[in-house]
């Protein structure tokens, strides 16, 4: 199984076993935990420019689950 990545704290995880879940402009993140994805909430576009910087080409949920 693939794991994902919260795009907030950069870790990587089981889908399966993480909870918290948002989708946003059809697509779905997964975060370690609802302090993340509060924060994710917050600001999206902030998280999503700061991940792709730091992890250049990496895909946040390979699966597309």
């Amino acid at each position: 199984m693939a794991e994902v990545w919260d795009v907030v704290c950069g870790m990587r995880g089981d889908p399966d076993r993480w909870t918290s879940m948002v989708e946003y402009r059809g697509k779905r993140y997964y975060f370690c935990c609802d302090g993340c994805k509060g924060a994710f909430q917050r600001s999206p576009e902030y998280h999503l420019e700061n991940f792709a910087q730091e992890h250049r080409g990496a895909d946040p949920n390979p699966a597309g689950r």
